[in-house]
């Protein structure tokens, strides 16, 4: 049974004559390369050219009846079909759609087509130019795109981290499925609106920093928390990185937060669990300080104010470490707290040459203050300092090259005991040679020539150093 696009009165009509086409109008519609059919204004075929005719696929089980061509429609594509040509043929409004076909090996085929007035006469449309285009490679590349960015929508909503897409100024363009559960945002919300104020307030300065970073071209990094009513609060590690466009200018905004909840509160329980250690070592070395108050003869001998001196100082470079007390550190102030541990040698046999007002940033302090403490608990045990002649000197300054202005620092052992590289490598050579040169930009040398041990660190003076001593 024939499926028909139009009214049933569609195809009454009294004199097909009046709808005949020349032998010229004839004669260019077979020029055309696209399937043409002309249609009367009632909808009913008076000629199809030779395109529509050599088109295999839209031949139908009756031969003789290319009009019969919308039997290859699917039952949606009749229905959409139909409801266009009945609002278009009354109107005079030309149309264009894209549809399914079958043809009968029951092969699918892509079709536009488009329906265009042809002949008018005193402002009415007689005939129609109905045109089945074939559009099978276009439609199969949209499919294929569609069927890509389904792919990479998947991949993204499938990710238990929080992906982003902002633009420059910050508003969310796309994010899947788990940066919309933990922004408590709908996933079919269209987005577009500003990302920062969706998150917690304590944390939007340190977005805002890294967007405007990112903004500027470079990677950005920061912590941060949401807070989804009914739920405790999750932790994320954020990266922002600026993703360009042809002529190099920020384009948009990657931002992927990691969800790090769960090593934050293992991190609080390590923080816990050391600040638990030092009290507990403290209250050793406040007993070993008692036993030798209560063991020696004399308490208020020189020689035991020397060791308190000592021990107090070793608890003084603990709570440094354990704390983290690093920062706005000069280098001076730094090494003196990670020296302590050999008592009261500095300026006989801990030399000092630096200029003491040079100021470390927070996060370097600690690159060299772990180092410098185990060199000193070495050379306590095993270099320049477990004798009676040995000297440790540690020197820093600015050095201008033609890579900009370089801080150096060494550290260099006299007249200790003969010193050989170690046969193990343990946790301690790993705080000397390896910890620091894992930071950027920093580079370690760590050798043991004959006179003693020589360490020696440098990295670009911007990195290390807070701004007004290096201008």
């Amino acid at each position: 049974m024939n499926k028909s696009i139009l009214p049933k009165d569609a195809f009454n009509t009294n004199n097909l004559k009046t709808f005949c086409l020349d032998l010229t109008e004839k004669t260019i519609l077979n020029t055309l390369s696209d399937a043409v059919s002309v249609l009367t204004h009632h909808g009913q075929s008076v000629f199809f050219n030779q395109a529509w005719a050599n088109d295999s696929d839209l031949q139908t089980i009756e031969k003789d009846h290319p009009e019969d061509w919308k039997t290859l429609l699917s039952d949606e594509d009749s229905v959409t079909l139909q409801k266009i040509v009945k609002q278009a043929l009354p109107q005079g409004l030309p149309f264009s759609q894209d549809i399914l076909l079958r043809n009968t090996r029951n092969d699918a085929f892509w079709r536009m087509v488009r329906l265009t007035p042809y002949r008018v006469v005193e402002g009415q449309v007689l005939l129609w130019l109905l045109t089945l285009t074939d559009i099978e490679d276009r439609k199969q590349t949209e499919l294929g795109l569609v069927r890509k960015n389904k792919l990479l929508m998947d991949m993204l909503n499938i990710s238990q981290d929080c992906i982003k897409v902002l633009t420059p100024d910050g508003r969310l363009q796309h994010m899947n499925k788990s940066g919309c559960m933990a922004l408590g945002v709908d996933e079919h919300s269209g987005f577009g609106m500003q990302w920062l104020p969706l998150l917690p307030q304590e944390v939007r300065e340190k977005g805002e920093e890294a967007l405007h970073a990112a903004r500027n071209g470079k990677h950005a990094r920061f912590s941060g928390m949401s807070c989804v009513p009914d739920e405790d609060p999750r932790y994320w590690d954020n990266l922002l990185s600026p993703v360009p466009d042809a002529s190099g200018a920020v384009d948009a905004i990657l931002c992927i937060s990691r969800d790090v909840t769960v090593q934050h509160h293992s991190e609080q329980r390590i923080e816990l669990l050391m600040h638990e250690l030092n009290h507990r070592s403290k209250n050793t070395l406040a007993v070993i300080q008692a036993l030798i108050r209560r063991t020696v003869p004399d308490p208020k001998a020189d020689y035991v104010s020397v060791l308190d001196k000592r021990l107090i100082s070793v608890a003084k470079s603990q709570d440094v470490l354990v704390k983290g007390e690093w920062a706005a550190m000069t280098v001076h102030d730094l090494i003196l707290s990670q020296t302590a541990v050999a008592g009261d040698l500095l300026g006989s046999r801990i030399i000092l040459q630096g200029d003491p007002s040079l100021r470390l940033k927070e996060n370097m302090a600690e690159i060299i203050g772990l180092p410098l403490h185990e060199l000193t608990t070495n050379a306590v045990k095993y270099g320049a300092l477990s004798n009676l002649e040995g000297v440790v000197t540690i020197s820093w300054d600015i050095e201008t090259t033609e890579t900009g202005k370089i801080f150096r620092m060494d550290w260099q052992e006299a007249h200790g005991p003969d010193v050989h590289v170690p046969d193990q490598t343990g946790f301690g050579s790993i705080l000397i040679a390896r910890h620091p040169a894992n930071a950027k930009g920093v580079k370690i040398s760590y050798t043991f020539p004959e006179g003693g041990v020589k360490w020696a660190l440098s990295v670009p003076a911007d990195i290390m150093l807070q701004t007004p001593h290096i201008s």
